[in-house]
């Protein structure tokens, strides 16, 4: 379940409101909770997060300018289905945003002990067949690559495109395939932390590669979703 902060109206403006809601949807999402093919029904999103519909309506364009949600007639907000010609392009732009942050990263020749840490735990939730929780930490991984870096812009745009893949990977995904592994995450953070920034873009250009190439093709079912339950955490209380 999302884990954002509860919203208190009186607290924040529109902005920081609008913020909150925007990033439970997009942690849902990376959470697998909210599949493609799922329809945003107002009402009840509107009484589970405390805000009026015109508040909604606010997130719901910025999510659809982002690609996140598709704004249907006669259906309104859906969480968007993608091709696989839009996969790969997803794919494709992380490789471009992501090699050029590690290879940046390298550049200042830093330890990551945190990063190191995370592969761990991915490593340990892989062996257990821990699938959900493992595909959410392996994209957290990315995440804190790129925060690393300590440029919010990279960062915000790939959050976007990592909560993007999570869709794909709702579609075309299956646990028995053994992709994004925590061997390569290792070899990339050794390139980094060795300020080598031509093998550590390498790497990380091979690593997504590899990935897009092998997305399977046939679309799971979206289903039922309960709202109230789901964005419990972020109602005013």
């Amino acid at each position: 379940m999302s884990q954002a902060t509860s919203i208190h109206h009186d607290e924040l403006s529109n902005d920081e409101i609008d913020a909150r809601i925007h990033l439970s949807i997009i942690d849902a999402i990376l959470d697998h909770q909210l599949p493609p093919g799922t329809r945003l029904v107002e009402a009840p999103l509107c009484e589970a997060f405390g805000v009026t519909r015109g508040t909604l309506r606010r997130v719901f364009v910025k999510l659809a300018h982002e690609g996140v949600i598709d704004l249907q007639p006669n259906r309104g907000a859906v969480i968007a289905m993608h091709d696989i010609k839009e996969a790969r392009e997803v794919f494709e732009a992380r490789v471009i945003v992501e090699s050029g942050s590690v290879k940046s990263l390298a550049g200042k020749r830093r330890r990551l002990p945190e990063l190191r840490e995370m592969v761990k735990r991915e490593h340990a939730l892989r062996e257990q067949g821990n699938w959900g929780d493992w595909i959410r930490l392996s994209g957290e991984f990315h995440i804190k690559l790129a925060e690393a870096n300590q440029n919010n812009i990279v960062t915000g745009y790939l959050r976007t495109l990592i909560a993007r893949s999570s869709l794909l990977i709702g579609l075309y995904e299956t646990p028995k395939r053994n992709s994004c592994s925590a061997d390569e995450h290792v070899a990339i953070l050794d390139a980094i932390e060795q300020g080598d920034g031509e093998q550590a873009a390498r790497l990380m250009a091979h690593h997504l590669g590899e990935y897009a190439s092998e997305l399977l093709t046939e679309p799971n079912q979206p289903k039922e979703i309960d709202f109230g339950k789901l964005f419990s955490p972020v109602r005013s209380v």
